[in-house]
């Protein structure tokens, strides 16, 4: 029985983790050390309004992004909220970890006008 051996550079392709220079060649965009767990997720300030005056009622877990986030302060980095929602203490109940059901919910939110990002 013969082992796989380690990969290698051999020219026929070149990929970002072969060549880190070929990033900017093809169109990819450079990967930041946390990606967007350094993004400034913020609760928007006529959030309990905007909650009444949906049309159908937050799933739990989105709910529970929400909470969590107030509880932060209603403002936290990306990072900061997936840590808060992994947490012991979380009111988030799911089999899936925190960091999915943030990337699940996090446009509806957005879109809902819920949160923002940035400052």
């Amino acid at each position: 029985m013969t082992k796989v051996s380690k990969p290698t550079a051999n020219g026929a392709t070149v990929t970002p983790t072969a060549d880190p220079a070929s990033v900017a060649r093809c169109g990819v965009p450079a990967p930041s050390p946390k990606g967007r767990n350094n993004v400034k997720l913020k609760l928007a300030d006529d959030v309990v309004a905007r909650l009444a005056a949906l049309d159908k009622p937050l799933p739990a877990q989105a709910q529970a992004v929400l909470y969590e986030l107030d509880q932060l302060g209603g403002s936290a980095t990306q990072a900061d909220l997936i840590d808060r929602l992994d947490s012991d203490a979380s009111t988030l109940a799911t089999t899936q970890g925190a960091t999915r059901i943030l990337t699940f919910y996090r446009k509806r939110l957005i879109d809902a006008g819920l949160i923002t990002t940035g400052a």
